[in-house]
């Protein structure tokens, strides 16, 4: 029989390839072993979580809990599957536990006041566990940091350029990192001529670093020095073909100086198209499934304001839809997929970097709802890594309700 320890490793090694399926039957075969083992129970609730079996997640937390184990690191656990799982404000009971135990915890501290930012729309609570933090261990550039990208990501891109800056002080012209830090913040801030200033010392203190270079491009570009933008573009795309981030960078360098070669990769005749959902089993019919999909969504959008790091501004959004245990947006997949099939038979094949990934078939990681209030708007922005299908919904489908 296999040992513990080698079964975790195995579990371990399946999660790092990929396959969290096969991690977790690891971990369910762990837990027939070991049922009362907290350590064990921990394991299992985080790769359930990671998978997005919130409900199954919070149970096996909870039976961690139960053995005596008393983590940050489950409670963070626990607070991103009950998140997960839609029940905000005991999500933000879990991590505020995960961080009275573990305060420097960056990521703890960011889901907490981003819970926090979500259900009230008020800074000073969203800041609250940060500065207490921070007012222990005033040194911790990590949490300063985190203050500023707080204070950034709820409206007040000038006060997290100032807040960057302060930490930099103590460090210019000696950190990359910080300096990309303060090219991002600046860029925000539309300090443009600052950006670039920390573009060039990043670059000199880090010239081999992708996120650098993306960071002295993305200046270039704001400043308007589209031909320096499109020499650094050109280098990171050959190097990451298929990466949009760096197709986006360099379509916008070529737009701008008017070379035709940005519409062979921004061809919005040929790339961009409507279609109807599908009606999924169980429902009468698609107007049918939309209003169940409708309510269901109204129902589950209990935020004030938007997440940190998404484009939404002025509305609010849920995490991954499937993660919600609900039938109808389960139903989604089925909902969309033969819209995805129809829309991969209408780009066909070709050698752009879009249509060179398309082999005919598809799989679905993610979904997520956007509800916008009256002022509601996203910002630009890029999803790096995958192809992208928004479902919208016109005035009329919503007055209908």
């Amino acid at each position: 029989m296999s040992s513990l320890n080698e079964l975790t490793e195995k579990a371990n090694a399946l999660k790092a390839a990929g396959d969290l399926a096969g991690a977790i039957a690891v971990h369910e075969q762990l837990v027939r072993l070991a049922p009362t083992n907290g350590a064990v129970l921990h394991n299992h609730a985080a790769a359930l979580g990671d998978a997005g079996r919130n409900l199954e997640a919070i149970s096996q937390a909870e039976r961690a809990f139960a053995t005596g184990l008393d983590a940050p690191q489950t409670w963070l656990v626990l607070a991103r599957a009950l998140a997960g799982a839609g029940r905000a404000d005991d999500s933000i009971r879990a991590f505020r536990e995960s961080v009275r135990r573990q305060p420097l915890n960056r990521e703890a501290q960011r889901e907490l006041a981003q819970m926090v930012w979500m259900r009230t729309a008020d800074l000073s609570k969203a800041l609250e566990f940060v500065d207490a933090a921070l007012k222990a261990s005033p040194q911790s550039v990590e949490l300063k940091l985190l203050r500023g990208e707080i204070i950034g990501q709820s409206g007040d891109a000038r006060g997290e350029y100032d807040e960057v800056s302060s930490v930099l002080a103590d460090y210019s012209g000696q950190n990359a990192f910080l300096e990309l830090a303060a090219v991002n913040a600046a860029l925000a801030a539309g300090r443009y001529d600052d950006a670039l200033k920390h573009a060039r010392t990043a670059m000199d203190l880090a010239p081999g670093e992708q996120r650098v270079i993306a960071g002295l491009c993305r200046s270039f570009l704001a400043v308007g020095e589209a031909r320096e933008a499109a020499l650094l573009a050109s280098r990171l795309h050959a190097t990451y073909p298929l990466d949009q981030f760096y197709i986006a960078l360099l379509a916008t360098a070529w737009r701008m100086l008017g070379d035709e070669r940005c519409h062979y990769l921004y061809n919005y005749d040929r790339f961009v198209g409507a279609f109807s959902l599908s009606c999924p089993n169980g429902w009468a019919s698609v107007e049918a499934y939309v209003d169940d999909l409708l309510e269901t969504l109204d129902r589950l959008h209990n935020y004030e304001t938007h997440p940190y790091g998404q484009s939404v501004r002025h509305g609010s959004q849920l995490p991954s839809i499937f993660s919600f245990g609900e039938p109808v947006l389960d139903a989604y997949k089925q909902a969309i997929r033969g819209p995805i099939q129809r829309f991969l038979q209408q780009i066909g094949a070709g050698g752009d970097p879009l249509r060179v990934r398309n082999r005919g078939g598809h799989q679905i990681f993610s979904a997520w709802s956007i509800r916008l209030k009256a002022s509601g708007y996203h910002i630009n922005h890029v999803h790096p890594e995958v192809a992208f299908f928004r479902l919208s919904f016109t005035d009329a489908e919503i007055r209908r309700r």
